[in-house]
């Protein structure tokens, strides 16, 4: 009765329908191709949704305190204990933020057509790790000022630090927060310290807040909050230093499954579906490639770029197409050209760079079929001058061109720090 009276008289409920619209178009948004049926990308999708949860579960957490502050002398009479009594009073508040994180499942299950899996469970655990550390934080606020500002303070403050950072130049800064923009890709997954930087991010500033709200104004206790905020904060530059803008992954450990011959082609279980298409599609482009003196593939992989590929094996770059659409040939086309200057460096026994654009891949992209107005239009005039050149030796010069070229990998510029 009490959790219920709690409930009746809460401000949390009337956040549950705005929240809810808001989360629908972070995930929409977010989804622009068929449905995948990719277990990961299912828990990463729904985890867009702490960008609004997070905010949402302070706020409401700051209004509830601030509520219950009111009432102290009342609950000064509770025969329960102060814990048990501060439970039910922010229970509202962690409601709010289980049904939100319900509805960004079943939104997330519906735009990828699968529940959460593996390492997708690890995503939607921060749907609920990372609103409890921001509820902490929106308690303390609302015991120490009025409702009404404290509740607008950590919602607009909770949705400032999760969101700004990734408009600012500090690479670091961004994956403290705990809002990962995109999702893994079906070859690479993301690794856990992605989620659990945060976590123990916000782990630290809800104990500093908590300790300086206890504090009372007395300077030890201000001092310890400020330290503990600052070792978290640089703990966490720490660790995140080194990621650079995106978030570091690792191969996905799944077993590919082929289909077809010449070429073989070799795609993760979830686009199985599509193989016979995908193998149809590259026929011709690589009978162009093979006309012009480029060997054949025995085999096209879409697999991690950290895993070699034997002789023989070009990468098969492709993607879900947008929602409503079919597969873009000329894409298509254009990347499989970009995997023949890849294969063909594995071939002669060289690791390519797999540097979008090289000049090697601009020749083969024209071989392919795609049109010169599209090639010419990402290239310099001179560059676009030397390539034209090229194209009109003879066939078997062109291919010789092509070959020491890639063996050469002087196309390929590293990238330094």
């Amino acid at each position: 009765m009490i959790t219920w009276a709690n409930l009746r008289a809460s401000a949390a409920i009337w956040l549950l329908i705005p929240s809810m619209f808001y989360i629908g178009l972070y995930i929409g948004d977010a989804t622009y191709s068929a449905p995948s049926g990719y277990g990961i990308e299912s828990g990463e999708l729904a985890a867009f949704a702490v960008v609004v949860i997070a905010p949402a579960v302070a706020g409401a957490a700051a209004w509830e305190a601030g509520r219950h502050r009111q009432i102290a002398a009342l609950q000064s009479t509770s025969s329960r204990g102060m814990l048990a009594v501060r439970f039910r009073a922010a229970l509202p508040a962690a409601l709010l933020g289980l049904a939100l994180a319900v509805g960004a499942l079943v939104l997330a299950r519906r735009a990828v057509g699968a529940w959460p899996a593996n390492a997708g469970w690890l995503a939607v655990a921060h749907l609920f790790v990372l609103p409890l550390g921001w509820l902490i934080v929106g308690w303390c606020l609302g015991t120490i000022m009025p409702r009404s500002v404290a509740a607008p303070i950590a919602a607009i403050g909770c949705w400032a630090w999760l969101s700004m950072p990734h408009a600012i130049a500090n690479p670091w800064l961004r994956h403290l927060g705990g809002f990962v923009d995109g999702t893994s890709s079906l070859t690479d997954v993301r690794t856990a310290a992605v989620y659990t930087t945060p976590w123990l991010v916000v782990a630290g500033l809800a104990i500093a807040t908590s300790t300086a709200v206890g504090a009372q104004r007395r300077g030890p206790g201000l001092i310890i909050a400020t330290l503990v905020a600052v070792t978290t904060l640089a703990s966490g530059r720490a660790l995140t230093v080194d990621w650079g803008y995106r978030p570091p992954t690792h191969p996905r450990d799944v077993a590919l499954t082929c289909e077809g011959a010449q070429p073989r082609v070799c795609v993760p279980p979830e686009y199985l579906p599509y193989t016979e298409q995908l193998r149809k599609d590259a026929l011709k482009p690589l009978e162009r490639l093979r006309a012009a003196g480029i060997p054949a593939p025995e085999e096209l992989r879409i697999d991690s770029p950290e895993r070699r590929l034997t002789p023989g094996a070009w990468p098969l770059y492709w993607a879900l197409p947008p929602t409503g659409s079919g597969t873009e040939q000329v894409r298509y086309a254009a990347d499989l050209a970009e995997s023949a200057v890849t294969g063909v460096a594995t071939l002669q026994g060289i690791e390519d760079c797999r540097t979008p654009g090289s000049f090697a891949a601009a020749w083969a992209t024209l071989v392919v079929g795609v049109p010169e107005q599209t090639v010419r239009q990402g290239m310099s005039s001179p560059d676009w001058q030397r390539l034209t050149g090229i194209r009109q030796l003879p066939k078997s010069e062109q291919a010789n061109w092509f070959q020491k070229t890639v063996a050469s990998q002087k196309h390929c510029i590293q990238a330094t720090s």
